[in-house]
């Protein structure tokens, strides 16, 4: 494989990194064959029920919003057929559950992760994981294989503490335009009340704030609420 060819790869196939607890790589990634055959995010909100004196049924109250998990399936193959160098399958698993499964003895548990394919990237953990064995040489030795792991995100305190500051609406903000964008409906997404829309339109200069220019850069201020 070519170094442009392995940088191809490394762009386009699905990439599971061992990393520490801070987020630093320390272990040798895994890399498929292959692209996922599924992808699934699944994302839990949960309610409290509570009593509704005077009405039918109950009362739900939001009680927390669960991490997201995802599960992606893929194919190992041990076969040579898409692939002039053969890694067998027996191989392949070992090096997927050396990243993903095994007690890394620096952390005393598996490793943290960094699951990483396309635009799609997350910090998680794995929750499970599948091998279905599903073609064999004359011997037994498994030749291909199916593999469904499923994955947990988490985010550290300093993580969300950076995340929250981040997006921020007592911090500056920068807001490319999209197609169809109206000024009111950015002004509510940044500062959860559309009213301040005529002091951001001052602040940018804007001429006709009911017509944005798609692809232009709109300043999201700090604004007094007061």
């Amino acid at each position: 494989m070519t170094a442009a060819e392995f940088g191809k790869k490394m762009l386009l196939n699905l990439k599971i990194i061992p990393t520490a607890k801070e987020g630093y790589p320390i272990g040798v990634p895994f890399i498929t064959m292959f692209n996922p055959e599924n992808f699934t995010l699944q994302e839990t909100i949960t309610h409290a029920c509570e009593p509704n004196p005077g009405h039918e049924g109950e009362a739900h109250k939001y009680k927390q919003t669960k991490a997201r998990t995802f599960s992606i399936t893929f194919t190992l193959d041990g076969t040579g057929v898409n692939s002039p160098k053969v890694i067998p399958v027996i191989l392949q698993v070992a090096l997927f559950r050396e990243a993903t499964t095994l007690i890394n003895g620096l952390l005393h548990k598996p490793n943290y992760l960094i699951v990483q394919w396309g635009t799609f990237i997350s910090r998680c953990q794995l929750t499970s994981s599948s091998i279905e064995y599903n073609l064999f040489d004359q011997t037994g030795l498994p030749l291909r294989a199916k593999v469904t792991a499923t994955f947990t995100e988490w985010t550290d305190n300093a993580f969300s503490a950076i995340t929250s500051m981040l997006s921020s609406p007592d911090l500056t903000h920068l807001y490319s335009v999209q197609e169809r964008d109206i000024l009111p409906t950015i002004v509510f997404k940044t500062y959860r009340d559309q009213r301040y829309y005529l002091q951001v339109a001052r602040a940018n200069k804007l001429k006709n704030f009911r017509k944005l220019q798609p692809n232009s850069q709109l300043t999201l201020p700090p604004i007094s609420k007061q």
